[in-house]
């Protein structure tokens, strides 16, 4: 039962986790720095591979599942981009979630932006995607303008997550790795309510001229109705290319200051 699945060592969200308990740890007696994977069998690395595919695989299933706006209660954290930074997420599991999301009082909505940019986009993502796998109704995701191929395939980023992902598990096996998680990233959610009253996306507040003319009153209510009617699988959002023009928006929709 998913129930069970944090307590269970043996699944392979758990399994990853523990693989990025040794990837956090330095190992001085075999020159391995804190976060590093250090020098391992490829073997090893192509097994590391197979368990993100196989938890990509069953995290996209989750979010097919899930509707486009989704409804949390508080207590809750929010937490912004993360960019690759694994050392920034660690210290959030630290002080939000020590004994596991499993155990925590609290819900976790995180929006998006979790790749690119940062040294361990492949190593934030997995951890992201092992936590949902384990509890899906305490570790939200939503998507960001970066969990898109476009986006997480630029060389400018220095690192893309593409990129990342080619260096870590080769040509063929992290081309693998990263189109895995890009299908999970077409499935992800774009806001969320928290307690019926805080509205929560990536990037802003649509216009009303996205929405429908029978949802021209602009409530929370009307928008949501709007949301949940999106596709669940949106692999291209860019309305240019066929996508969503609500969708894009609400990714790529920054706050004017």
């Amino acid at each position: 039962a998913k129930s069970e699945m944090p307590f269970d060592v043996t699944s392979a969200p758990n399994q990853l986790i523990e693989a990025l308990r040794f990837f956090e740890m330095p190992v001085p007696e075999k020159n391995k720095p804190s976060f590093s994977w250090g020098h391992q069998p490829p073997e090893q690395i192509e097994n590391l591979a197979k368990f993100i595919i196989k938890v990509s695989v069953d995290v996209r299933k989750l979010c097919l599942a899930e509707p486009r706006c989704l409804h949390i209660r508080a207590p809750c954290y929010i937490l912004g981009d993360l960019h690759g930074n694994y050392q920034d997420l660690i210290a959030f599991e630290k002080a939000l979630w020590r004994i596991g999301p499993a155990l925590s009082p609290a819900n976790f909505l995180f929006l998006g932006d979790y790749v690119d940019r940062g040294e361990n986009s492949v190593e934030v993502i997995t951890y992201l995607l092992a936590q949902k796998l384990m509890c899906p109704n305490k570790f939200v995701l939503l998507r960001g303008n970066h969990e898109t191929r476009l986006q997480n395939s630029f060389p400018g980023y220095s690192p893309c997550f593409k990129d990342s992902c080619t260096a870590l598990f080769g040509e063929e096996i992290g081309g693998t790795v990263w189109e895995s998680v890009n299908a999970v990233f077409d499935t992800l959610p774009l806001a969320a309510v928290i307690d019926n009253s805080i509205f929560c996306v990536h990037g802003g507040i649509p216009p009303q001229t996205l929405l429908s003319p029978n949802d021209f009153g602009h409530s929370c209510h009307s928008l949501v109705a709007e949301l949940n009617r999106l596709p669940r699988d949106i692999p291209h959002p860019d309305p240019q290319q066929g996508g969503s023009a609500l969708a894009w928006d609400l990714m790529w929709n920054d706050p004017a200051p």
